[in-house]
């Protein structure tokens, strides 16, 4: 199995080192087309999205006519000659994590870094909450801010927090979070018309879950922070339908559970993120209007814990004031489920993996109360996010 960059995170590649035949040929079949539709995992019959992976017919075709003409070498050099047997490769070296990529956006104007932490080699690493040292020097209107690991081989995901200053006079922010990266998580600028907001003094906190690898190891995760060079006409934020309500028996393959999420104003949705552990086994977000219609925004058949995707609609959607965001599915605490850590045991929610969790992330931004809003007449960033929610 092969393993890449994606948006600055690993990712499998969707070629499997299915058999080798007489030490050479490699043998791809029907089970690794199949991988490579569950890197999107989204039912296609609901939704588009930009950040779509599945390949797409031509290159399924593309790839079958490779295989049936006995899986020629193509030209240029062998990617394999250093190894004097890619198979046997030491399990060390193709475990060890590539060098991290430049940030993908350029330079961020600002850094916000953890002071250095140190990962035990071995036990369960209890949630860390760590307070950066930088405090925005400035009221800021951000493009992005990008989450960066600094040791991905221990870092099993990050939710970074801001903290406002204690004279900040705008209105409370209901967002989940500032930012995150979880594995298959990429990371871009902020939809257009929109961008995040920090206010002069802020500060930020990281939520970082380490796991052990058997090797001591350190890390120093970050944030970036790209100014926007003009403010946003909306606020982007991550709310969520979630609840800690779970009750998973022993043995069941298809325990349910749902949480919902209520617009309380207009809103614009741009991207949908299912969040469940080993046991997560599907996932659906479902919208009801106010008038009773309902619509199914994105169905996840075939929940993968290690494709944590953010899907980003085409096409943002305007939900009127009133709506409830639905979120529905369900878990495998059975034996069949090849990742279950534990098929006899009752699961709740909990931190860990071996826990269970089950929040359905929605990317949004209201919609400006007053029609015509210029963010840019106010005197302040902090009065034009207030004027923004007022």
């Amino acid at each position: 199995m092969c393993r890449l960059w994606l948006g600055g995170t690993f990712g499998e590649l969707v070629v499997h080192r299915a058999a080798v035949d007489d030490g050479r040929r490699l043998r791809v079949d029907d089970q690794a087309l199949a991988s490579s539709r569950d890197a999107e995992n989204a039912d296609p019959h609901y939704g588009k999205f930009s950040n779509d992976r599945s390949l797409t017919a031509a290159e399924s075709q593309t790839l079958t006519r490779w295989i049936a003409a006995g899986c020629p070498r193509g030209e240029g050099a062998d990617p394999l000659a250093t190894a004097s047997n890619a198979a046997h490769a030491d399990a060390a070296a193709l475990d060890a994590a590539p060098a991290q990529p430049a940030w993908l956006l350029g330079e961020p104007d600002y850094l916000v870094r953890i002071p250095r932490q140190e990962v035990p080699a071995t036990g369960t690493v209890d949630y860390r909450y760590i307070d950066s040292s930088f405090e925005a020097p400035r009221d800021m209107w951000l493009r992005a801010a990008v989450t960066r690991p600094g040791n991905p081989k221990v870092v099993h995901h990050i939710i970074v927090r801001m903290r406002r200053p204690a004279d900040y006079k705008g209105p409370p922010s209901e967002s989940f979070l500032f930012t995150t990266w979880v594995p298959g998580l990429a990371q871009g600028e902020c939809p257009p018309d929109t961008g995040l907001f920090v206010p002069k003094g802020a500060r930020f906190n990281f939520e970082i879950h380490y796991t052990t690898d058997g090797h001591p190891h350190s890390d120093e995760s970050e944030v970036g922070l790209y100014v926007a060079k003009q403010p946003a006409r909306m606020l982007l934020e991550v709310r969520a339908a979630h609840t800690r309500e779970l009750d998973i028996p022993a043995g069941q393959a298809n325990a349910q559970h749902t949480a919902t999420y209520y617009f309380k104003r207009d809103s614009v949705i741009y991207g949908l993120s299912p969040h469940m552990h080993l046991r997560g086994s599907w996932f659906k977000f479902e919208l009801l209007g106010p008038d009773g219609h309902r619509e199914t925004l994105l169905s996840v058949p075939s929940y993968d814990f290690n494709w944590q995707t953010s899907y980003r609609l085409v096409q943002p959607r305007r939900v009127p004031a009133g709506s409830w965001m639905l979120c529905t599915g369900g878990f495998d605490n059975s034996p069949q489920n090849p990742n279950n850590p534990d098929a006899t045991k009752r699961v709740t929610w909990g931190l860990q993996t071996f826990d269970e969790m089950f929040m359905g992330f929605i990317d949004l931004s209201e919609l400006p109360a007053v029609s015509g809003f210029d963010p840019k007449s106010s005197n302040t960033a902090s009065e034009a996010v207030k004027a923004i929610h007022d």
